[in-house]
């Protein structure tokens, strides 16, 4: 497939805020917990500055904002549970544009992975609700790699599971610290808005930006 200069072999996709629309689910699960746990609400300063971390790097930075102290495992937990039942009550939203973007690289037969900060437990649950687990031939996840994002080792993961090169490869993210895992890698970075919009450092990093999935996979087509 190709994409501008470049010969796409394999997609390697974020999950939350990417393909899922789950991203303000976890804030208001987040907020839910923290406040029922420090009777504090975690502002959305910090949660916009979590977005694309995994779990330990986002309990540093819970530090860095409220304190050593702060019961970050306990409010983790309770909002894990809290954002599961709204989920297993209404289901897993996708995001606009997924599913027909998905169905469209499968046709043309290119082989796709997740590549995401949440833990593999609570990805394969998501996936498999949302119904999309079966377009994916692996995951890999934030509790399998030593660094998280932005650090791009779960991208060059992804690749070297694939064997191929990253620059052969889309990375598609919607956050910035996602978004400078895919360009620290070297792969061809896709920037998918979601809750925040882009600043120029995203766009700088960004091999290309769509306002949705659904522009993405309109693109693909006119170049192919």
């Amino acid at each position: 497939m190709k994409f501008h200069q470049h010969i796409i072999q394999a997609a390697i996709f974020d999950m939350d805020g990417t393909l899922l629309d789950t991203e303000r689910l976890r804030f208001k699960a987040l907020q839910q917990s923290s406040l029922d746990i420090m009777q504090l609400e975690f502002s959305l300063d910090y949660l916009m500055q979590c977005l694309g971390l995994n779990e330990s790097s986002s309990e540093l930075l819970a530090q860095q904002f409220y304190g050593a102290n702060i019961p970050y495992q306990q409010i983790r937990k309770r909002a894990a549970q809290i954002e599961l039942a709204m989920i297993e009550s209404n289901g897993v939203p996708l995001k606009e544009g997924v599913l027909e973007a998905l169905k469209y690289l499968y046709s043309r037969q290119i082989p796709m992975a997740v590549a995401t900060s949440s833990a593999r437990e609570i990805a394969e649950k998501y996936l498999q609700i949302a119904n999309i687990e079966h377009y994916f031939k692996f995951l890999v996840c934030g509790d399998e790699v030593l660094q998280g994002k932005p650090h791009p080792e779960i991208f060059k993961t992804a690749c070297e599971k694939f064997n191929l090169a990253p620059k052969n490869c889309f990375m598609i993210e919607d956050s910035e610290n996602g978004l400078r895992s895919a360009h620290d890698a070297s792969g061809v970075a896709i920037l998918i808005r979601d809750i925040k919009a882009p600043n120029q450092r995203m766009l700088d990093m960004a091999d290309d930006y769509f306002e949705s999935m659904k522009d993405f996979k309109s693109k693909l087509e006119q170049l192919n």
